[in-house]
C-alpha cells in the first residue's frame, strides 16, 4: 500500500464529529452547558456512545468543542481609531454577538470567571482551564487592550470595566428584550467614559 492510501482520512469519522459537535452546538445554544450530556448530544446526533468516546473522550472535551465551534472571535476595532471609538467598534461586535445567541454569551462572559456546574477530575479540570484561557483570549482580550488606553492606571480594574460595558448588553438580551442598537451602544460607552481621563476621547 502507498504512504497516500495510509493518509486517507475515513469520511465517517468527519461525519460522526460534524454531527456529535452540531448537537452539543445545538444543545448549548438552547440550553447552557448543563444540556450538553454525553446522553443528551448521544440521543440527539444519533452518534453511537462509543463512537463519540472516540472522539471526545471526556463530556468536559466536548463541551469544550462545543464552545470553540460555536464561538467566533470578536471584529477587532480599527486601531487607528481613537480609544472611544475603538472601545464602541467592540461593544457594539459583542451586541451583535449577544443578539444572535442571547443564552450563550451570558455563558461564555460567566466562563471567564470560571466554569461551574460540570462534573470533573483533573483532566477535565486542565481541559476547562484550556477552554476558560481560549474564551479569555477571544472575549476579555480585546476589551482589555482596548481598556488600558481608556483607563487611567489608578482606575484600571479590567474585570469591573467589562462587566459595566457587556453588563447592558445582556440585560437587554436577557430580562428586556430590548434591542442592544447602536444608540445604546453609544450611550453605555459614553457614560462609562465620562469622567474618566480626557485621553479618551
Amino acid at each position: 500500500m502507498t504512504a497516500q492510501h495510509f493518509d486517507r482520512r475515513d469520511p465517517r469519522l468527519d461525519r460522526s464529529r460534524s454531527a456529535i459537535l452540531s448537537a452539543a452546538v445545538a444543545l448549548l445554544s438552547e440550553g447552557g452547558v448543563r444540556q450538553v450530556t454525553i446522553d443528551a448530544v448521544t440521543a440527539r446526533s444519533g452518534v453511537a456512545r462509543s463512537t463519540l468516546y472516540r472522539h471526545f473522550p471526556t463530556s468536559a472535551e466536548l463541551l469544550a468543542a462545543a464552545f470553540q465551534e460555536l464561538l467566533p472571535p470578536l471584529r477587532l476595532p480599527d486601531p487607528d481609531a481613537s480609544p472611544r471609538d475603538r472601545l464602541l467598534q467592540l461593544v457594539l461586535a459583542q451586541a451583535d454577538q449577544i443578539d444572535q445567541a442571547p443564552t450563550v454569551a451570558a455563558v461564555v462572559w460567566l466562563s471567564t470567571l470560571g466554569l461551574s456546574g460540570v462534573p470533573s477530575g483533573a483532566d477535565d479540570q486542565s481541559r476547562l482551564t484550556a477552554l476558560r484561557e481560549h474564551i479569555i483570549e477571544r472575549y476579555r482580550g480585546p476589551f482589555e487592550a482596548v481598556l488600558a488606553d481608556c483607563l487611567p492606571p489608578s482606575g484600571r480594574d479590567i474585570d469591573v470595566a467589562a462587566a459595566q460595558l457587556v453588563g447592558p448588553l445582556m440585560f437587554n438580551a436577557l430580562i428586556t428584550g430590548r434591542p442592544s442598537d447602536r444608540e445604546f451602544c453609544v450611550r453605555i460607552v459614553d457614560d462609562f467614559l465620562a469622567g474618566r481621563d480626557p485621553m479618551t476621547a
